[in-house]
């Protein structure tokens, strides 16, 4: 998570991708949207509602979106469109938002605490039933990845949240970054003086250095790129270094959790995140399900390893060219299980 990865030519793989997916993909008839807009600190956010189609005059139940990490639109490039879908056909509406500062939202994302996005999933979910026209019954928050360290600080009484469905939640943010790194390292071998320079780098981090120490540390290195992190990126990953949700998870009252994991994350400690929130909560308050082959994002992958760029953009394309098929087997029965019966 603390370390910025580049597309770089795979870009055209992504190209190739999106255009093969507009040949094939037809306008979901399972639901309509409708734009929604709201301030949050001065800023405005510009969001969307996906609505079943018979249930645009009643009341209806609605899961609150949360991002991971990155650039993300209110389909986060098209890998919630399945959702979406899915939660139409059982009567249930979506809500999610362009990051700040991506398309239609003010703002800059990397500017924010995991505090700050708390605080705009909670202005999110006054927008949801105050500003949309719509009867809202309940309401559930559903979040990917890095939003693992922004649910739980969601004020869920005072927002009457009825329960939190994590998707490949890591515990801590520089363990995570180890993770990774130690993953890596499993497929390839680094030189010792590499080793030593990403220790300094993530010794910088987590101490809250300084953008121009990186950029000193990386015209010293021959392993370090300066394309690491732009000035933003390096600010937010210092910003964020220290988030852990154990604590948050621990204080978590009156709310059922759904934890879901891949055996096959290369992201994330898929056996520690597991182990941790068991800790946390009761059992009566936690519903877990591993899914041995999926990845990070509940797709089948073949191995476990950290996700490169190229690696991302064909996930993309398995979504847009096969909406929920592309899931590991058994994601969404239990994901509309659970779901339905805190909503019923």
């Amino acid at each position: 998570m603390s370390r910025r990865f580049s597309l770089g030519a795979s870009a055209l793989v992504g190209i190739v991708l999106v255009v093969a997916a507009f040949i094939f993909w037809l306008p979901d008839a399972s639901y309509a949207t409708k734009p929604i807009t709201f301030t949050f600190r001065g800023a405005q956010i510009s969001g969307q509602v996906a609505l079943p189609h018979e249930k645009q005059k009643q009341e209806t139940d609605c899961l609150v979106f949360v991002h991971g990490d990155g650039e993300m639109d209110a389909t986060a490039l098209g890998y919630f469109d399945p959702y979406f879908s899915q939660f139409a056909e059982r009567g249930w509406c979506s809500f999610a938002w362009d990051k700040p500062g991506i398309g239609g939202s003010e703002g800059d994302w990397l500017n924010y605490s995991m505090e700050d996005r708390a605080a705009l999933v909670e202005a999110a979910i006054d927008a949801l039933r105050a500003e949309t026209g719509l009867q809202i019954g309940r309401v559930g928050l559903i979040g990917f990845s890095q939003a693992g360290w922004v649910m739980p600080k969601v004020g869920v009484a005072a927002k009457n949240i009825d329960f939190i469905v994590f998707v490949s939640p890591a515990v801590n943010w520089m363990a995570q970054s180890d993770y990774m790194t130690q993953l890596r390292r499993s497929f390839e071998a680094d030189p010792k003086d590499k080793m030593a320079d990403e220790a300094k780098l993530d010794t910088l981090i987590n101490e809250g250095g300084r953008y121009e120490d990186f950029i000193a540390l990386s015209e010293r290195s021959a392993y370090i790129s300066a394309d690491y992190f732009s000035k933003a990126r390096w600010e937010f990953a210092v910003r964020n270094a220290h988030a852990d949700l154990s604590e948050d998870v621990r204080r978590l009252k009156g709310v059922q959790v759904l934890l879901m994991l891949g055996g096959q994350d290369g992201q994330v400690d898929a056996q520690e995140s597991a182990a941790t929130f068991k800790e946390l909560l009761p059992a009566d308050q936690l519903t877990l399900h591993m899914f041995d082959e999926a990845g990070h994002s509940m797709v089948p992958v073949a191995e476990r390893k950290p996700m490169s760029g190229t690696d991302g953009l064909w996930l993309l394309g398995k979504v847009m060219l096969w909406g929920s098929e592309a899931f590991v087997d058994g994601y969404w029965a239990t994901l509309n299980e659970f779901i339905a019966a805190q909503f019923e």
